[in-house]
């Protein structure tokens, strides 16, 4: 027979009647034994009712019979600061009710969760209660806001080869092997050909919190098809370029355009200079003392022997470019400068100049090199290609297999040098501010006197051209503060992208400047990075 009984609606649990009328339990101890056996053992003990009852001389109140309390389950609901994560924390009922699904749901609903509630997660985790033990509290999240998802950009897809396309792909005998020389017909289009496909941006898809807000997504930027020479959108489809007339096609940002094509076995005495509207393909040399200018690609499957070729496109020259030996102060007899990208097989005694990338399969010897972004000696993802001699005048950025040669030729390294012309126009706008505001400072002062005048109509007039002046002057400041914002972030751009990665050897005899900073080294190094941290150059060994 039990010694307790449990009241429901009040939640406690009584003894049928007092020790002193029973006898029994004999102590505050074995009445504390008995509880912990009983069916009542996960409800909270009341000790200070329980000392009362074996210290008291008389029989008290009912209440005083009550020796535990059961206590219900309770559950609270915790959103992160970004309003995305939803976290219900339970504590494990003492005996009382444990925490039911639609008492989770009012909680979630008192904290505001409307969105993203896992209803499977959310049984899984009220189903611990009975697992848990009493008054363990525990915790999961059952409920996840979703991110909204950016759109992306405006892409173009191309749709035909190029001739520089050929050339990087030699034809294929029989039995496997590649004919350098042998492109296969020349890439030429048709009118009517499609060129360029554009894949419009899209607007990206909304998110939400789990208050249920919604969360916008930043769209994609949108470009449009570029319409260039010889080119035309489809009739029936504005995101398709086609050509409008027969040539080759080149391949330009965000477009194309067909350029007539002019082709020779070789370009030398016999063919005189050659300068053309439009590309050239040599399948053969430029011989010693020619030029070769085109608005379009120039491309050369053989060498290129002290000549000169300027192009408002790329330049690819398949075998390489070879010039004359110079005496210290001497032009070079090779010259090859273009708008885009330069790729070249190898190059000794030139100079190379390019607006875009210098790309060089194997290496480069004692020449002068120029290039706005990358200039690579060596093919692949980790060039091996090797850089001796002679000047790089600007890059920002260098990658080659080996710098220099063992017996310490002298190179000469310069990149971002684009920081002096940076910093100049810095200063030139800090000079603008300043003439600025001693403008601003006249008018001020013109104002204060024109308004202590006599007031009359030719007053009037001056003050509202002052104020006219005062408006043009903040549009200046404005313009010119946000000039100083663009250098401040293109100077801080330079310096952290600026940098020269050796894959093998760096060698002795290597002068490098980045940006301000000079350094000399006489060593040999293994793999590095070398590049500015904190003005001053540093190195980067791989591990």
């Amino acid at each position: 027979m039990s010694l307790f009984r449990f009241d429901e609606d009040l939640g406690y649990v009584y003894l049928l009647s007092h020790p002193i009328e029973s006898g029994f339990p004999a102590s505050a101890s074995q009445l504390v034994e008995l509880l912990e056996q009983s069916e009542h053992a996960d409800c909270e003990i009341i000790h200070a009712n329980i000392g009362k009852l074996f210290s008291a001389t008389e029989i008290g109140d009912q209440d005083s019979l009550a020796v535990a309390k059961a206590i219900d389950a309770s559950i609270a609901i915790r959103v992160d600061d970004a309003n995305m994560v939803a976290e219900a924390r339970i504590t494990v009922a003492c005996g009382g009710k444990m925490v039911s699904v639609d008492k989770a749901a009012k909680a979630l609903a008192d904290a505001g969760v409307k969105r993203g509630i896992n209803q499977d997660v959310l049984e899984q985790f009220l189903g611990q209660q009975f697992e848990q033990p009493a008054g363990m509290v525990y915790e999961e999240i059952v409920a996840h806001g979703v991110r909204a998802k950016d759109g992306t950009d405006a892409r173009f897809v191309r749709l035909c080869m190029t001739a520089q396309d050929r050339v990087l792909s030699p034809q294929t005998k029989d039995g496997g092997k590649v004919d350098m020389r042998d492109l296969g017909a020349i890439i030429t289009v048709s009118p009517g050909s499609p060129l360029m496909k554009r894949v419009p941006a899209t607007p990206g898809e909304k998110g939400y919190t789990v208050f249920g807000d919604d969360l916008d997504p930043k769209p994609g930027r949108d470009f449009e098809l570029q319409v260039m020479e010889g080119t035309k959108l489809h009739p029936k489809d504005p995101n398709v370029l086609i050509a409008d007339a027969k040539g080759v096609p080149v391949a330009v940002p965000r477009g194309m355009r067909v350029d007539d094509v002019l082709c020779y076995d070789c370009v030398d005495v016999t063919t005189g200079h050659v300068e053309f509207d439009g590309s050239v393909i040599v399948s053969g040399d430029v011989k010693d003392g020619m030029r070769v200018k085109a608005t379009g690609d120039i491309t050369v499957i053989g060498f290129v022997e002290s000549s000169i070729l300027e192009s408002a496109s790329a330049i690819t020259i398949m075998q390489g470019a070879i010039g004359r030996k110079r005496s210290e102060g001497e032009d070079f007899s090779c010259h090859i400068k273009a708008s885009r990208t330069v790729s070249v097989g190898y190059a000794q005694y030139c100079h190379i100049e390019t607006s875009q990338d210098l790309l060089v399969d194997r290496q480069v010897l004692h020449c002068d090199l120029m290039s706005r972004r990358l200039i690579r000696i060596g093919k692949g993802e980790k060039p091996r290609g090797k850089l001796i001699g002679g000047n790089v005048l600007n890059a920002l950025r260098i990658e080659t297999g080996e710098l220099g040669a063992p017996s310490g030729t002298r190179t000469r390294i310069s990149i971002a040098q684009n920081w002096h012309e940076l910093k100049e126009k810095q200063e030139e706008f800090k000079t603008f501010e300043k003439r600025l505001s001693d403008k601003v400072v006249e008018i001020t002062r013109a104002k204060i006197k024109a308004n202590k005048s006599p007031k009359t109509a030719k007053r009037d007039a001056f003050l509202k051209k002052l104020e006219m002046s005062e408006q043009q002057l903040n549009q200046h400041y404005k313009r010119n503060q946000r000039n100083m914002r663009l250098v401040q972030q293109k100077l801080a751009r330079l310096v952290k992208t600026s940098r020269i990665k050796v894959n093998e050897l760096m060698h002795p005899g290597i002068e490098l400047t980045i940006a301000v900073d000079s350094k000399q080294f006489t060593r040999i190094y293994p793999p590095n990075m070398v590049k500015l941290d904190e003005g001053k150059i540093t190195q980067h060994f791989s591990t």
